[in-house]
């Protein structure tokens, strides 16, 4: 269908409004990116992509390789420096940006577009005791939501024009997706959208389904490829180690209480710790308003679908730790930019002030955001490190208990005994806690220690306790 030529000033003003939304990503994901301290769950993937380059495959079988594949060809570009292994991931945080506006502009425009893009960009997505943005960190989540969003422009091609290359594209996606963290898998469920669309054709269309089906489970075998004959095995464990990991739970503190199958509601208590309450219901209230007003349109119905979908994964399922909420973000952020615009368009002013209150919280958050990532800085277990250089405890001596992230300061301070146990020990040097783990931690009793020992120092570092015993 043609469509009415653009004129020179609007294609200005759409230049102008691209240029900074790029700035705003690119500025979100790559600022400052190797002075936040690496720990947890990225020491892990850093050390996993390194032994993948020496050839070992033997490490985090836990979870699928294509995402350490990716880190690790950072990893060997860059040198094997931090901002190297980060440098994917948050290539992969401003391509996700890039794919959302493509999303939403099928949606609802280019403006719809644009806000997506910016939503994405702009609002924090810091799950757990980390204060960044999932992708400015080398871990699987970066790789697993930028191909997600792509699984739905994807389905957004296919119910425009189906041919069996764009449903192969969709099927490509979604085995990328899972071959970087098997949640991945869910993204499958666009599929049930595509086919109602060609619920009058359904044959071929079941046929091309197939197609996409066996693209999908190509391309996630493929990840294995460098595993040669432990291929199988590294399969079967993956497979294995998750139902195991869902059987036994993982404590978590949500709203004050330690659980360890945590209830339905805790992923969004977790994304109101960062979002706000307020925020939370802003965006997802104008993401039902995108859904509701535009659920007739093709191109919305597989956006509505995934979110539903992970929706439903994230509170059915036995394990609830802070970032697996992470997956509902993309199409969250996709159908608040079709709500938001929607609302700017209607005639009247309520549509106009609803948008607005909606968005105040939004802007508040996103400009506190902003500005931590320009005020990015050394933080947590690195300034703990320069602590214990400055008071003389980072060479030979007593131990330095740490309850938190002990590989984290061990890599901070090598050749200093890293000790974890919760037993009072007044000869250790210093005790290091770090209240987001040690309230999970039986027997971390801090009063106890003071009590026993004394306290020479109580010092802080960001949300750390560094407490120097005499």
């Amino acid at each position: 269908m043609p469509t009415a030529p653009v004129a020179p000033r609007s294609r200005a003003g759409r230049g102008v409004a691209l240029l900074a939304v790029a700035a705003v990503a690119l500025f979100a994901f790559c600022w400052r990116l190797g002075v936040e301290t690496s720990s947890g769950d990225e020491l892990v993937y850093r050390d996993t992509a390194a032994a993948y380059l020496r050839g070992d495959f033997t490490r985090n079988l836990e979870h699928p390789p294509l995402a350490k594949l990716l880190i690790a060809a950072g990893h060997a570009a860059g040198g094997g420096s931090l901002v190297a292994d980060r440098a994917v991931p948050a290539l992969c945080g401003v391509l996700t940006a890039v794919v959302l506006f493509a999303v939403a502009r099928r949606c609802a425009g280019f403006r719809a577009g644009v806000l997506a893009a910016l939503l994405w960009s702009a609002l924090p997505l810091a799950p757990g005791v980390v204060p960044a943005h999932l992708d400015r960190r080398a871990t699987l989540e970066a790789p697993l939501l930028l191909f997600s969003a792509c699984a739905v422009l994807a389905a957004q091609r296919v119910a425009q024009r189906p041919s069996p290359a764009r449903w192969a594209l969709l099927g490509a996606a979604v085995g990328a997706a899972t071959a970087s963290k098997l949640t991945g898998a869910v993204t499958a469920v666009v599929v049930l959208a595509l086919l109602w669309e060609e619920r009058r054709r359904w044959r071929p269309a079941l046929v091309r389904a197939v197609l996409a089906g066996a693209v999908s489970v190509v391309v996630f075998l493929a990840a294995y490829l460098p595993f040669g004959a432990d291929a199988p095995a590294a399969v079967r464990t993956v497979v294995l180690w998750q139902l195991d990991h869902a059987d036994r739970g993982a404590v978590q503190s949500v709203a004050g209480e330690q659980y360890r199958f945590p209830p339905w509601w805790s992923p969004w208590w977790f994304q109101a710790q960062y979002l706000t309450w307020l925020g939370l219901v802003a965006l997802w209230g104008t993401a039902a308003v995108g859904a509701v007003l535009t659920w007739w349109r093709a191109a919305v119905r597989p956006v509505v679908l995934l979110l539903v979908a992970f929706t439903a994964a994230v509170a059915m399922s036995p394990l609830k730790l802070p970032q697996y909420h992470d997956v509902l973000v993309p199409p969250l952020c996709a159908l608040a930019a079709v709500g938001f615009t929607r609302l700017l368009r209607r005639r009247g002013v309520a549509g106009a002030v609803v948008g607005s209150v909606a968005a105040a919280p939004l802007l508040v958050v996103a400009a506190g955001h902003l500005a931590d990532v320009a005020a990015t800085r050394p933080a947590d277990y690195r300034l703990a490190a320069d602590l214990l250089r400055e008071r003389g405890l980072a060479g030979p001596g007593g131990a330095v208990v740490v309850w938190g992230d002990a590989e984290a300061l061990r890599r901070l301070l090598p050749g200093v005994e890293i000790a974890t146990g919760t037993d009072v020990d007044c000869s250790a040097a210093a005790l290091v806690v770090d209240p987001t783990v040690a309230d999970r931690m039986t027997g971390a009793d801090v009063a106890a220690w003071v009590a026993g020992c004394g306290v020479e120092t109580a010092l802080r570092a960001d949300r750390l306790a560094v407490h120097l015993l005499p």
